[in-house]
């Protein structure tokens, strides 16, 4: 039986045509690479499974070599595929990352007018979902972990420099991507850790006061203590109250801070 290793013989398509998926406007390496997708639909590919050699796929769709690479090339861009070098190597399906996602994403809101509140509009409703969701879904070790993140979060409070303060900013996200890890709705999942890692790396503090600061950590730290012993007594109601008010707050205190979006979202921070 084929495996993973072997690719699946290129078989005649039983949906669109290749003229029928492509318009007037689409370059034909596009469409050719929209029938790939179509293929991979069809054939029920599974990431890990080897497509067909360059030669098959070029017959298969009637095209220059050079056209089907630059087809080639854009599904690996959008990081469906990865090109394998070598005899052995060639085309192979796999899971699109998160970070593929969310430098996309960034790449569209690098030209909108994105702001601070518009991110927490967003996180007042994502978050509260995803906290509700994750109720009953946090094994043992889960909460060790979040317990863990506290106790480091309260370690690290006694000391107030502001390069301290921005490191507890990340540490108090890193509980929310707990959360999101543990999510069983990977829609919910994605846009959680996106606007925690828009507030991680893109959010610039103009005030530098470092009693806002600590008062920002106190609350933070409540909130994921209160969350915590209601996740352990698997109470959704408190935790979609906790969430709530710990966003309202959150909001309040960047605000304070005069938190401010970079205008340099297209760049990779990490």
């Amino acid at each position: 039986m084929p495996d993973s290793q072997t690719p699946k013989p290129l078989s005649p398509m039983q949906t669109s045509s290749l003229s029928d998926l492509s318009s007037h406007h689409q370059k034909r390496s596009d469409a050719i690479a929209d029938g790939i997708k179509v293929w991979i639909l069809h054939e029920g590919l599974k990431p890990g499974d080897k497509l067909p050699k360059e030669r098959e796929l070029a017959a298969h769709f009637n095209c220059a070599k050079g056209t089907l690479r630059e087809a080639l090339k854009s599904l690996e861009v959008q990081g469906l595929i990865t090109l394998k070098t070598g005899p052995s190597g060639g085309p192979v399906l796999i899971e699109v990352s998160f970070k593929r996602s969310s430098d996309l994403l960034r790449n569209f809101l690098q030209f909108q007018d994105l702001n601070v509140e518009q991110i927490y509009q967003m996180r007042k409703i994502i978050e509260v979902e995803l906290a509700v969701s994750v109720v009953g879904h946090l094994s043992d070790q889960a909460l060790d972990l979040l317990e863990q993140n506290l106790a480091s979060c309260c370690t690290s409070l006694s000391k107030s420099r502001r390069r301290n303060q921005m490191s507890l900013r990340e540490k108090e996200l890193d509980f929310h991507n707990i959360l999101a890890a543990h999510c069983p709705n990977p829609l919910l999942a994605f846009h959680a850790r996106f606007l925690t890692d828009l507030l991680r790396d893109f959010i610039e503090f103009q005030v530098n006061h470092v009693p806002e600061y600590e008062k920002f950590t106190q609350a933070n730290i409540a909130h994921h203590r209160d969350l915590v012993a209601a996740y352990r007594a698997m109470d959704k109601e408190s935790v979609r109250a906790i969430m709530t008010k710990h966003m309202i707050d959150a909001e309040a205190h960047t605000l304070s801070l005069n938190g401010v979006l970079s205008d340099e979202l297209m760049l990779a921070k990490r």
